[in-house]
Order: C-alpha cells, then sequence, then structure tokens
C-alpha cells in the first residue's frame, strides 16, 4: 500500500502511513474499547500522546519532525521570514526540536533557510537574563513565528500559549499554527473564532481511525464509532 483515499477525501502517503505505524507501536495515538478520560472530561475511544513517545524514540521523533517540516514549507507565503517553531509546552517541545534538526540535516527548508525553534516556559524565570519572559528569545521581524501543538480539542492551551506571547512582546495577529492532531470536535473552528490565521492541521481524528483500521492496526469498526464520538462531542468555546 503506497497511498491511501481518506474519509476527509485526502490521501495518505507512504511516509504518512509509516509515521502512523510508528506512532501505533509507540503508543502515541492509543485505541481502547474501554476509552480514555480527556483533560477536557470527554470520554474517548482515541487517545493521542506525542509526548515522551517522541523523545524516547529517535525513529519517531526523526519521521514527525521531517512530516511537520514539510508542511511548515508547503504552507510558508511568499514574504515569509525564516520559519521559527514556537511549541505548547511541554508536549510539543521535542517535536519542534526535531523539526528544526531534520529540516538542516535534510534540507528541507522555507526559500528564508532552515527552520530554527525556540522554547515556552512552562513558568516565567523568577532569575536572570529574560526573567519576564515566556519564551527563550526576544521577538524579532526576521522571522515569521508558528504555533506548534500536539494536539487540539477545545483551543484552550491555544488561548494561554497566545497570551504569554503578548506579554512577553511578540506580535501574534498573523501567526500561523500547526497542529498535529485535530480531534475534530470544534478546536479549529474555536481558534478560527479567536482571531487564529493559518491553521494546519497534519492529521485528523478520523482519518487516523480509517488508516489504522486499513492498516489492521485497529479494529475497521472502530471508524463508525469515532465518528459517532466526534458528532457528539463538539466542543464551543
Amino acid at each position: 500500500m503506497n497511498h491511501l483515499e481518506l474519509p476527509s477525501g485526502g490521501l495518505y502517503h507512504e511516509e504518512d502511513l509509516n509515521l502512523l505505524r510508528l506512532m501505533n507501536d509507540y503508543g502515541s495515538i492509543k485505541y481502547d474499547p474501554n476509552g480514555f478520560t480527556l483533560k477536557s472530561g470527554i470520554k474517548s475511544l482515541v487517545y493521542a500522546v506525542l509526548r515522551a513517545d517522541v523523545t524516547d524514540h529517535p525513529d519517531l521523533g526523526v519521521a514527525l519532525g521531517r512530516k511537520i517540516a514539510r508542511m511548515v514549507v508547503d504552507n510558508s507565503l511568499n514574504g515569509d521570514m525564516a520559519a521559527c517553531l514556537i511549541p505548547i509546552p511541554t508536549a510539543a517541545t521535542g517535536m519542534a526540536a526535531a523539526a528544526s534538526l531534520v529540516s538542516e540535516i535534510e534540507g528541507i527548508c522555507t526559500p528564508a533557510g532552515p527552520i530554527s525553534y525556540r522554547v515556552m516556559r512552562e513558568a516565567v524565570k523568577d532569575h536572570g537574563a529574560g526573567a519576564t519572559n515566556w519564551v527563550n528569545g526576544s521577538y524579532d521581524d526576521k522571522h515569521t513565528y508558528w504555533f506548534v501543538d500536539n494536539v487540539v480539542t477545545d483551543c484552550k492551551s491555544k488561548l494561554e500559549a497566545r497570551d504569554r506571547l503578548i506579554e512577553s512582546g511578540y506580535t501574534v495577529e498573523d501567526m500561523p499554527s500547526l497542529i498535529v492532531v485535530d480531534r475534530q470536535q470544534g478546536g479549529v473552528q474555536n481558534m478560527e473564532k479567536a482571531g487564529f490565521k493559518r491553521i494546519v492541521t497534519v492529521y485528523n481524528l478520523l482519518d487516523i481511525a480509517y488508516a489504522m483500521g486499513q492498516l489492521k492496526l485497529w479494529p475497521e469498526t472502530v471508524v463508525k464509532s469515532v465518528e459517532e464520538e466526534i458528532t457528539a462531542h463538539q466542543v464551543a468555546v
């Protein structure tokens, strides 16, 4: 299988299918018929981790970093400056680092050069240089900054991260965002309502479930259940 047509109308190519296999092997995307309770309180058959699984397994980190780097390059616009990823802590930090390294090593670059990244802190430092900043670096006009996160459900963490960037002197009005997994429960729409621009999603939940079924990694019946779950748990801001 070198490509797969998806419920969304899109295609997964061999690179995507191999990445999903790795995610399944390392528990990055988990299916359990008994369900998981998400941070939002919603019960779901599918849970997206993309945290320690990425940093514990370099092969997954490289594959995911490559995919993110290509998505950033493919969705950059004429006039953009050098892409710099700002991951929402702490889930997205490892994948942003991987994307930056793969960009440099494999030459997956925008016209302005390779992709860099910065680290957003979970708490403001109380000592040393930059003690009032949430990010390890000040805003400059030499970069096009990208929000990066592992999952979107209701977008609350994205609003919090945006407030932190504003507090640290960043201009966020036109900042693009990249989300690895859209749970399709209204989070992307909520981001749009809140003023986020150029939202790029790598994968969505229903397509993932369908692909996992076609790859014989999950029961094919899970697709219908996930579709019903998405419909039942639309989230509003």
